[in-house]
């Protein structure tokens, strides 16, 4: 085989997927991590084996440009790849130490500390999202869902990976977001709009998920919290610890984040080390 027909297998499994109706975000991750073995690949012509894959897979570990989840995601995508092509050649995932504590989170002094620099820096779209992420748990991928028209109601519907669920807005976050509106003159679609020059005050265009993390990277910096908690599940942990000590089940928390799996749900419950300590320092003999 040659790189340039494996090339062209990559566009065609890529307009398979398309017609799977797989999202943007999910077809740019997968040309992405095929590419990568495509450009590791040092001659024109070569075998698609598993001694070729199996030192691709050692590549992108020794050149640590990636985490190993990341390095565990492309490894799912070419092995998907290679069944496309109808290659039985396959490799294994690393292997990851699960995690007991969670030390990069949020935590609910920090995510007060955030809110009160967003007003500082009179980032108040900034500020409305944090809440928004606080307060729902929703992903930023789910901040599309959150329009003028859907404030209508406590319960958004929204879709992912061909679910549906509903997201539960508090009259709270509810009353906040629709004085947002009102201050700010939205009356129609998106509450969250774009800052760019030529989409100013478009109802149909959103910031982008880039923009968005720089605003909160920019907010922590100033706030002396470290900018690597800003991860896009950052507040979902925070959200899913506040459930759970206010009495909020497993069961239920998962069908309020839209999870499949109990065992993801309770990784987002997790303590860090330092909450771990200060309960033992309360134990008294």
């Amino acid at each position: 085989m040659t790189k340039e027909e494996l090339k062209n297998k990559l566009d065609e499994f890529i307009d398979y997927l398309e017609l799977e109706e797989k999202s943007e975000r999910t077809l740019k991750s997968y040309r992405n991590a095929i590419n990568n073995l495509i450009n590791y690949i040092p001659t024109d012509e070569f075998t698609l084996d598993k001694k070729l894959l199996i030192n691709w897979k050692k590549d992108i570990k020794d050149k640590k440009e990636y985490s190993l989840n990341t390095c565990n995601q492309f490894i799912i995508i070419v092995n998907k790849f290679m069944k496309y092509l109808g290659v039985n050649e396959f490799v294994d995932q690393f292997k990851i130490q699960e995690k007991s504590n969670l030390e990069e989170y949020i935590e609910p002094q920090e995510h007060k500390r955030m809110l009160r620099w967003a007003k500082q820096l009179n980032m108040m779209e900034a500020y409305m999202i944090i809440k928004v992420f606080a307060h729902s748990g929703a992903r930023i991928s789910e901040l599309k869902y959150f329009t003028v028209k859907n404030l209508d109601s406590n319960y958004i519907k929204v879709y992912n990976k061909r679910k549906e669920r509903y997201l539960i807005i508090t009259n709270e976050l509810r009353r906040d977001l629709k004085r947002y509106c009102k201050q700010n003159k939205i009356t129609e679609n998106y509450i969250f709009r774009s800052p760019e020059d030529k989409y100013k005050d478009d109802p149909n265009r959103m910031p982008d998920n880039s923009t968005i993390w720089r605003w909160l990277k920019k907010i922590a910096k100033k706030a002396k919290i470290n900018p690597e908690k800003i991860h896009p599940h950052a507040w979902r942990h925070l959200f899913a610890k506040q459930c759970k000590e206010n009495g909020i089940d497993l069961d239920e928390l998962a069908d309020i984040l839209g999870h499949s799996n109990i065992n993801t749900t309770a990784i987002y419950t997790k303590t860090s080390k330092k909450e771990k300590r200060l309960k033992l320092e309360k134990i008294r003999y």
